[in-house]
This record gives structure tokens, sequence and C-alpha cells, in this order.
């Protein structure tokens, strides 16, 4: 995939991720203000994602560096124009896999995870259903994704959907948006380090 077309995903996922959270908030009952519509202009760069060889414990990991134009969103949220990296695991002792586990009761074999390195708020860990090839292989893809759920970077707000139904945090509209754009959009850019 051309690496602007990768850029635009990845920008595009984290912009609706901090849009969803917004749209939460105002659900839960928090106060909130109407802001005007503004113009986003994204300028990315990505160089290709990488397998680095596992160091221990069967740990996959994948990086994209990107380098991220100051972004205005709606509600006066700016993002800081800064070198990000894209990681994927699935390694069981990885922060946002042991989180998503340990509140939800989850076997870690069934999870994969992308985060960002400097650390931020958009995070996800994917849950697959756990179906198997012939040879006994889970299936890890987008057919196969039960839940995908966003995670802050302490760890401490973890939200979970499923698309329009199993949304715990999210709302039917965001958790639809969040776990189509998931399916569609990020998961594939990590196809090779699932398929591992």
């Amino acid at each position: 995939m051309p690496a602007m077309k990768y850029c635009r995903v990845v920008a595009l996922c984290a912009v609706l991720l901090l849009l969803c959270a917004c749209g939460n908030r105002a659900a839960s009952g928090e106060k909130t203000t109407t802001a005007p519509a503004v113009q986003t202009t994204v300028a990315a760069q990505t160089a290709p994602a990488d397998t680095q060889a596992p160091s221990g414990g069967g740990q996959t990991q994948a990086a994209a560096q990107t380098t991220q134009a100051e972004t205005t969103l709606p509600y006066g949220l700016t993002l800081p124009e800064e070198d990000y990296t894209t990681m994927f695991t699935d390694d069981p002792n990885n922060k946002f896999i042991r989180a998503v586990a340990e509140k939800y009761g989850l076997d870690t074999s069934l999870l994969a995870a992308v985060y960002t390195e400097p650390a931020s708020d958009s995070n996800q860990v994917w849950q697959f259903d756990g179906k198997t090839d012939a040879s006994g292989k889970r299936l890890r893809n987008a057919d196969t994704l039960k839940y995908v759920y966003g995670v802050s970077e302490d760890c401490t707000e973890i939200k979970r959907t499923g698309g329009l139904t199993g949304n715990d945090g999210y709302n039917a509209a965001s958790g639809y948006l969040v776990f189509t754009t998931t399916k569609k959009m990020l998961l594939p850019q990590f196809q090779a380090q699932l398929d591992a």
C-alpha cells in the first residue's frame, strides 16, 4: 500500500478515536460546549513497516514511523507536531493486552495490540474469536475480529466495541465507526504480523 495512503489511514483512525472519545464524554453527562467546525489539515510521511525479531516469549512487533503536522480538531483539541511510531504486538505481557485481559477475563492468546510511541491515549487491543484453520493455527483477520478495545495510555480507561452490539463505553454510532474503521482500514495494515 502506498505510504501516503497508509498515513491517511493512521491519521483518520486517530481523529476518529479522538472524536469518539469526545462524544462519549457528552453522553455520560459531563458539561460540554459546542465548538465551531474547524478545518483539519494533516501532512504525513511514512516509512514502510518493518518487523522486528521476537525478543523472547513469541512477541511480534512492527513499527511505522510517521511525521504529523499540527492539527486542530473540534472541541479545541490540538495534535502537536511530532514523530510517532505505531507499534504492533501480541506479547501477553504488553500492558495494554494485560489490562484488557484482566478487566474482561480474557485469554491473552486471543489478543493483539496496536499502540503509539511516544505514548498517547490512541491505543487499541483487538480480540479475535479463536477460530482456527485445518492445521489448528488461529485465524486473526478482519473476518475473525470480535471486539476492538480503546485503551488510555495509563490503562485506566478501557472501552469495548463489537460494532453496533457488545459496546461498553461506546455508544452504538461511535462503536460502529471505530469497529468498522479498524476492521477495514487499520487491521489490514498489520495482516502480515497477525499471520506470523
